[in-house]
């Protein structure tokens, strides 16, 4: 939930931010790449370690339950989608009371909401074993783990509205702290748990379940420091607000029903078109791209304040320049992110899930990032129809695109040797061909430039890609660079994120970027910034 519009010191011109933002934008920024560097650290870790005491096959339900719990979400996603828009507009023109009413009519929507999910849930649970394949010695274990989830969703849905206090006063820094705060309690739960007891796949979903008490708990107390105005009131509910709010937001349903029907469905179809083990494999594939995605849609996300700010106040200049520089942020981690990747990949796999098929494990991985050589750049335009709040055709379009994703996906697993690679072949492709013919152009429609805008930022951002890569795998195999030790392997990583970034910054990146990177880089060393 994200948006806030508020008083600026300087006005801004074309090129330049003003100081405030830059000020927010730098921490919020480097608050998310710890964070980043905290979850990639702890989920390379933990999988591996979690893999050893499972197996492959018990370890994919965890992705499994997690992308049913992706479908779930539907229920919630129109409402809570638009709630933090509707919350904010009105909090900064001066409509308190307008806000508070919003805040606790999506309060009492989001309960309404988890009642109905629990009363599914639970039956669901119990006959789990006649929904999906599970072997006979795990099924007391992967309902358990179901259960876990389920709850944890349960109250995350309900405590969804406290994590709009951070975005109205562009504190996203502090819901970095709450989320890092949950991996840190995840993963305590979890090391305490396998350490200490047999080790069952339930013990994934108390983590999550006990990370998840802090996080309320923090944004609870974000939401009374920073806007205490926004209280809990029954005589403020209002279930007119709460259908206003479902008209604007029923098509982010649509939305994400088509990133379930994409990418969300991967591992159920997995376990029931192939076998449990490569879906399992799939789930430990998906890992670095989970990860990388998840980046992508938080530095994107830093800038939709300003940029919904800057909507509201009818200034389309900057925001068209504040979503190129969006891109082009967004997109200078994700290349150096994703060249390391597929360069370090093989070695990766051999280093970090010993025992597995590193070869199926990488092809998994590697036809997956292949999406992000478009999507790094993409992710930031596809905050537009939100902010201008013009989602039908948008979430029309999309599923569309997905739709085919099924029947192209069974086609290639019946009539080709693909197997479980037409898995993530299809996803990625519909993905690729979305976000290079349709985003650019919509979000380019839809206010009102030409359509041609964000296409050299594209092109700019392919071309620091397929360079960044050519010039180090041409490096690795020229020099033969040894990478079967853990020490070998980080000293090359260090290498080659040295490369594309030295790359990436003088083919994507233009002045401001650069400035303002080198500001994120200083403020992390504790070094002033100008």
């Amino acid at each position: 939930m994200k948006k806030q519009v508020c008083d600026l010191s300087h006005n801004i011109n074309r090129g330049k931010v003003t100081v405030g933002n830059k000020r927010e934008l730098t921490i919020n920024m480097a608050a998310s790449l710890i964070q980043f560097t905290i979850n990639i650290g702890i989920g390379f870790c933990l999988s591996p370690f979690v893999v050893s005491k499972l197996g492959a096959e018990a370890y994919g339900y965890v992705g499994l339950a997690n992308n049913i719990i992706s479908y779930v979400s539907l229920l919630t996603i129109a409402l809570d989608s638009v709630a933090g828009r509707f919350i904010t507009i009105a909090y900064h023109q001066g409509e308190k009371e307008k806000a508070e009413r919003y805040f606790s009519s999506t309060f009492m929507a989001d309960c309404l909401i988890a009642l109905v999910v629990a009363v599914v849930a639970i039956p669901v649970t119990f006959n789990l074993e006649h929904l999906i394949n599970i072997a006979p010695h795990l099924v007391d274990d992967v309902k358990m783990l179901f259960a876990f989830l389920f709850v944890q969703f349960i109250i995350t849905s309900v405590s969804t509205v406290l994590t709009v206090a951070t975005f109205i006063t562009n504190k996203l820094y502090l819901s970095s702290l709450a989320n890092t705060g949950f991996s840190i309690v995840r993963l305590v739960v979890m090391m305490v748990f396998f350490g200490f007891l047999p080790p069952m796949v339930m013990y994934v979903g108390l983590g999550s379940l006990c990370g998840t008490f802090l996080t309320v708990l923090l944004n609870y107390r974000y939401t009374r420091r920073l806007t205490p105005e926004l209280i809990l009131r029954k005589d403020a509910i209002s279930w007119p607000l709460v259908r206003e709010m479902l008209s604007s937001g029923m098509w982010n349903v649509v939305i994400k029903l088509q990133q379930v029907i994409s990418f969300g469905l991967k591992l159920l179809v997995a376990n029931l078109m192939i076998n449990p083990y490569k879906m399992g494999m799939m789930s430990i594939a998906q890992t670095v791209p989970s990860m990388v995605s998840g980046l992508m849609g938080t530095i994107s996300g830093l800038f939709y304040p300003a940029q919904t700010r800057y909507f509201a106040q009818g200034r389309v200049t900057e925001l068209v320049y504040d979503m190129k520089f969006g891109m082009r942020m967004c997109g200078f981690f994700t290349v150096v992110i994703t060249t390391v990747t597929c360069v370090l990949g093989k070695e990766f796999f051999l280093l970090w899930q010993p025992g597995q098929d590193p070869k199926m494990l990488y092809l998994l991985m590697l036809i997956t990032m292949m999406g992000f050589l478009v999507s790094g750049a993409a992710t930031t335009l596809q905050n537009v129809p939100l902010i201008v709040n013009k989602l039908k055709t948008y979430s029309i379009s999309w599923l569309l695109f997905s739709i085919t994703s099924l029947p192209l996906t069974w086609i290639l697993i019946k009539f080709t040797p693909l197997d479980i690679y037409a898995v993530a072949i299809v996803p990625t492709a519909l993905e690729v061909l979305a976000n290079v013919t349709f985003v650019p152009i919509y979000a380019s429609t839809i206010l009102k430039v030409s359509n041609w805008t964000f296409y050299p930022v594209y092109l700019q951002y392919v071309a620091s890609t397929v360079l960044s890569l050519t010039v180090c795998i041409g490096i690795k195999h020229l020099l033969h660079i040894s990478s079967k030790t853990w020490v070998a392997f980080f000293i090359s990583a260090v290498i080659y994120t040295a490369i594309a970034s030295i790359i990436t910054l003088l083919t994507l990146l233009g002045n401001r970027e650069r400035n303002d990177l080198w500001d994120i880089i200083k403020r992390k060393l504790h070094l002033k910034v100008a």
